[in-house]
Protein backbone atom coordinates (compact mmCIF):
# COMPACT_ATOMS: atom_id res chain seq x y z
CA UNK A 1 0.00 0.00 0.00
CA UNK A 2 1.01 3.66 -0.11
CA UNK A 3 -0.17 7.13 0.82
CA UNK A 4 -0.89 9.63 -1.94
CA UNK A 5 -2.32 13.11 -1.46
CA UNK A 6 -3.42 15.97 -3.70
CA UNK A 7 -4.31 19.50 -2.65
CA UNK A 8 -6.23 21.77 -5.03
CA UNK A 9 -5.80 25.51 -4.60
CA UNK A 10 -6.42 28.65 -6.57
CA UNK A 11 -2.64 28.81 -7.13
CA UNK A 12 -2.30 25.26 -8.39
CA UNK A 13 -2.32 21.58 -7.52
CA UNK A 14 0.12 19.87 -5.14
CA UNK A 15 0.53 16.09 -5.47
CA UNK A 16 2.71 13.95 -3.20
CA UNK A 17 3.47 10.31 -2.44
CA UNK A 18 5.78 8.09 -0.45
CA UNK A 19 8.24 5.61 -2.02
CA UNK A 20 7.70 2.28 -0.28
CA UNK A 21 6.60 -0.87 -2.07
CA UNK A 22 5.58 -3.93 -0.07
CA UNK A 23 4.59 -7.41 -1.15
CA UNK A 24 2.33 -9.91 0.59
CA UNK A 25 3.31 -13.38 1.67
CA UNK A 26 0.57 -15.92 2.21
CA UNK A 27 1.21 -19.00 4.31
CA UNK A 28 -1.06 -22.02 3.82
CA UNK A 29 -1.81 -25.06 5.90
CA UNK A 30 -1.57 -28.42 4.22
CA UNK A 31 -5.34 -28.49 3.75
CA UNK A 32 -5.13 -25.23 1.76
CA UNK A 33 -6.52 -22.81 4.34
CA UNK A 34 -4.74 -19.46 4.82
CA UNK A 35 -2.79 -19.02 8.04
CA UNK A 36 -1.68 -15.42 7.61
CA UNK A 37 -1.14 -12.69 5.06
CA UNK A 38 1.69 -10.30 5.89
CA UNK A 39 2.87 -7.09 4.26
CA UNK A 40 6.65 -7.29 3.89
CA UNK A 41 8.94 -4.31 3.24
CA UNK A 42 10.55 -4.63 -0.16
CA UNK A 43 11.75 -1.29 -1.59
CA UNK A 44 11.97 2.40 -0.69
CA UNK A 45 12.71 3.56 -4.23
CA UNK A 46 9.34 3.23 -5.96
CA UNK A 47 7.87 6.08 -7.99
CA UNK A 48 4.17 6.66 -7.33
CA UNK A 49 3.67 10.17 -8.74
CA UNK A 50 4.31 10.87 -12.42
CA UNK A 51 4.20 13.86 -14.76
CA UNK A 52 3.11 13.75 -18.40
CA UNK A 53 4.56 16.05 -21.10
CA UNK A 54 1.25 17.96 -21.04
CA UNK A 55 1.66 18.83 -17.35
CA UNK A 56 -0.74 16.22 -15.95
CA UNK A 57 0.03 14.58 -12.63
CA UNK A 58 -0.73 10.91 -12.01
CA UNK A 59 -0.43 9.34 -8.54
CA UNK A 60 -1.10 5.70 -7.75
CA UNK A 61 -1.65 3.45 -4.76
CA UNK A 62 -2.91 -0.06 -4.12
CA UNK A 63 -1.85 -3.00 -6.27
CA UNK A 64 1.76 -2.19 -7.16
CA UNK A 65 2.59 -4.92 -9.67
CA UNK A 66 1.17 -6.38 -12.87
CA UNK A 67 2.40 -9.64 -14.35
CA UNK A 68 5.04 -9.77 -11.60
CA UNK A 69 6.50 -6.41 -12.66
CA UNK A 70 6.29 -3.03 -10.86
CA UNK A 71 3.35 -0.93 -12.02
CA UNK A 72 5.62 2.12 -12.47
CA UNK A 73 6.92 0.78 -15.78
CA UNK A 74 3.39 0.33 -17.08
CA UNK A 75 2.46 3.86 -16.02
CA UNK A 76 5.48 5.24 -17.89
CA UNK A 77 4.43 3.24 -20.96
CA UNK A 78 0.90 4.61 -20.61
CA UNK A 79 2.27 8.16 -20.47
CA UNK A 80 4.40 7.59 -23.58
CA UNK A 81 1.38 6.29 -25.48
CA UNK A 82 -0.86 9.16 -24.33
CA UNK A 83 1.70 11.98 -24.08
CA UNK A 84 -0.30 14.41 -26.22
CA UNK A 85 -3.63 13.96 -24.40
CA UNK A 86 -5.28 16.40 -21.99
CA UNK A 87 -6.32 15.56 -18.45
CA UNK A 88 -9.91 14.65 -19.39
CA UNK A 89 -8.66 12.25 -22.06
CA UNK A 90 -6.12 10.72 -19.71
CA UNK A 91 -8.69 10.01 -16.99
CA UNK A 92 -10.93 8.19 -19.48
CA UNK A 93 -8.06 6.01 -20.74
CA UNK A 94 -6.70 4.82 -17.38
CA UNK A 95 -9.24 2.08 -16.60
CA UNK A 96 -9.37 0.47 -20.10
CA UNK A 97 -5.58 0.51 -20.39
CA UNK A 98 -4.88 -1.18 -17.07
CA UNK A 99 -7.87 -3.55 -17.26
CA UNK A 100 -6.42 -4.82 -20.54
CA UNK A 101 -3.22 -5.67 -18.64
CA UNK A 102 -4.97 -7.22 -15.64
CA UNK A 103 -8.72 -7.77 -15.40
CA UNK A 104 -8.57 -8.08 -11.60
CA UNK A 105 -6.44 -5.00 -11.00
CA UNK A 106 -7.12 -3.10 -7.77
CA UNK A 107 -5.15 0.12 -8.14
CA UNK A 108 -6.39 3.64 -7.40
CA UNK A 109 -5.22 6.77 -9.21
CA UNK A 110 -5.40 10.51 -8.61
CA UNK A 111 -5.19 12.55 -11.82
CA UNK A 112 -4.72 16.32 -11.85
CA UNK A 113 -4.13 19.07 -14.40
CA UNK A 114 -5.58 21.98 -16.34
CA UNK A 115 -7.61 22.42 -19.52
CA UNK A 116 -7.20 25.55 -21.63
CA UNK A 117 -10.74 26.60 -22.53
CA UNK A 118 -9.53 29.46 -24.71
CA UNK A 119 -10.53 32.06 -22.14
CA UNK A 120 -9.09 30.57 -18.99
CA UNK A 121 -7.43 27.50 -17.52
CA UNK A 122 -9.87 25.12 -15.84
CA UNK A 123 -8.50 23.04 -12.97
CA UNK A 124 -9.36 19.33 -13.06
CA UNK A 125 -8.87 16.66 -10.41
CA UNK A 126 -10.11 13.06 -10.47
CA UNK A 127 -9.98 9.91 -8.38
CA UNK A 128 -10.04 6.66 -10.34
CA UNK A 129 -10.84 3.25 -8.88
CA UNK A 130 -9.93 0.47 -11.32
CA UNK A 131 -11.40 -2.36 -9.22
CA UNK A 132 -14.94 -0.94 -9.47
CA UNK A 133 -14.61 0.96 -12.77
CA UNK A 134 -15.34 4.30 -11.11
CA UNK A 135 -14.17 7.84 -11.92
CA UNK A 136 -14.89 10.51 -9.30
CA UNK A 137 -14.67 14.18 -10.23
CA UNK A 138 -13.43 16.44 -7.42
CA UNK A 139 -15.04 19.85 -6.96
CA UNK A 140 -12.14 22.30 -7.26
CA UNK A 141 -14.27 25.44 -6.97
CA UNK A 142 -13.23 25.53 -3.33
CA UNK A 143 -9.78 24.71 -1.99
CA UNK A 144 -9.31 21.32 -0.37
CA UNK A 145 -7.41 18.05 -0.23
CA UNK A 146 -7.95 14.40 -1.06
CA UNK A 147 -5.89 11.36 -0.17
CA UNK A 148 -5.90 7.61 -0.76
CA UNK A 149 -4.08 4.49 0.36
CA UNK A 150 -3.08 4.02 4.01
CA UNK A 151 -5.24 6.86 5.33
CA UNK A 152 -6.03 5.62 8.86
CA UNK A 153 -3.29 7.60 10.63
CA UNK A 154 -4.15 10.86 8.88
CA UNK A 155 -7.87 10.26 9.38
CA UNK A 156 -7.39 9.95 13.13
CA UNK A 157 -5.45 13.20 13.22
CA UNK A 158 -8.23 15.04 11.39
CA UNK A 159 -11.24 13.38 13.05
CA UNK A 160 -13.06 14.80 16.06
CA UNK A 161 -12.06 12.87 19.20
CA UNK A 162 -14.20 12.20 22.26
CA UNK A 163 -13.48 11.62 25.95
CA UNK A 164 -14.67 8.46 27.71
CA UNK A 165 -17.64 10.45 28.99
CA UNK A 166 -18.67 11.26 25.43
CA UNK A 167 -17.60 14.89 25.34
CA UNK A 168 -15.97 16.08 22.13
CA UNK A 169 -12.46 17.46 22.44
CA UNK A 170 -11.84 20.85 20.90
CA UNK A 171 -11.80 20.32 17.13
CA UNK A 172 -9.26 22.52 15.39
CA UNK A 173 -10.13 22.42 11.70
CA UNK A 174 -7.52 22.60 8.95
CA UNK A 175 -8.24 25.84 6.99
CA UNK A 176 -7.61 24.46 3.50
CA UNK A 177 -9.55 27.39 2.05
CA UNK A 178 -6.80 29.75 3.26
CA UNK A 179 -3.82 27.63 2.15
CA UNK A 180 -1.08 29.09 -0.02
CA UNK A 181 0.92 26.82 -2.31
CA UNK A 182 3.66 26.64 0.35
CA UNK A 183 1.09 25.65 2.99
CA UNK A 184 -0.06 22.85 0.69
CA UNK A 185 3.51 21.62 0.20
CA UNK A 186 4.07 21.66 3.97
CA UNK A 187 0.80 19.81 4.64
CA UNK A 188 1.54 17.13 2.04
CA UNK A 189 4.94 16.48 3.65
CA UNK A 190 3.36 16.50 7.11
CA UNK A 191 0.60 14.05 6.15
CA UNK A 192 2.97 11.47 4.70
CA UNK A 193 5.78 11.90 7.23
CA UNK A 194 3.35 11.68 10.17
CA UNK A 195 2.03 8.42 8.76
CA UNK A 196 5.57 7.06 8.37
CA UNK A 197 6.57 8.12 11.89
CA UNK A 198 3.40 6.72 13.49
CA UNK A 199 3.66 3.37 11.72
CA UNK A 200 7.21 3.04 13.06
CA UNK A 201 5.82 2.47 16.56
CA UNK A 202 2.73 0.45 15.67
CA UNK A 203 2.47 -3.33 15.50
CA UNK A 204 1.69 -3.41 11.80
CA UNK A 205 3.28 -3.66 8.40
CA UNK A 206 5.38 -0.58 7.63
CA UNK A 207 3.65 0.05 4.30
CA UNK A 208 4.39 3.78 3.97
CA UNK A 209 7.98 4.99 3.90
CA UNK A 210 10.99 6.22 1.99
CA UNK A 211 11.51 9.63 0.35
CA UNK A 212 8.51 11.88 -0.30
CA UNK A 213 8.01 13.08 -3.89
CA UNK A 214 6.13 16.36 -4.36
CA UNK A 215 4.82 17.71 -7.67
CA UNK A 216 3.45 21.21 -8.35
CA UNK A 217 1.04 21.76 -11.24
CA UNK A 218 0.13 25.29 -12.32
CA UNK A 219 -1.90 26.42 -15.34
CA UNK A 220 1.19 27.26 -17.38
CA UNK A 221 3.81 24.80 -16.06
CA UNK A 222 4.50 21.85 -13.77
CA UNK A 223 7.63 21.09 -11.74
CA UNK A 224 9.01 18.93 -8.95
CA UNK A 225 9.63 20.33 -5.49
CA UNK A 226 11.04 16.98 -4.34
CA UNK A 227 11.92 14.01 -6.55
CA UNK A 228 14.23 11.14 -5.61
CA UNK A 229 17.05 10.55 -8.05
CA UNK A 230 18.99 7.50 -9.13
CA UNK A 231 22.53 7.36 -7.75
CA UNK A 232 25.61 5.16 -7.70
Amino acid sequence: MSLIIALHLGEGIVMASDSRTTFSTTIHKQDGTIVQNNGVHYSDSSYKTFLTPKGIGISTCGQASINNKPIAGYIESFINEHKDECVDEIKDEIIPYFKALCQTIDTDFIIGGYINTGKTYEQKLYRIFTAIDKIESINTDIQGAIWDGEIDVLSRVLTTMYTQSGNALTDYQIPFNHFTIQDAIDFAKYAIQTTIDTMKFQQRGKTVGGPIDILIIKPDNAFWIARKELHK
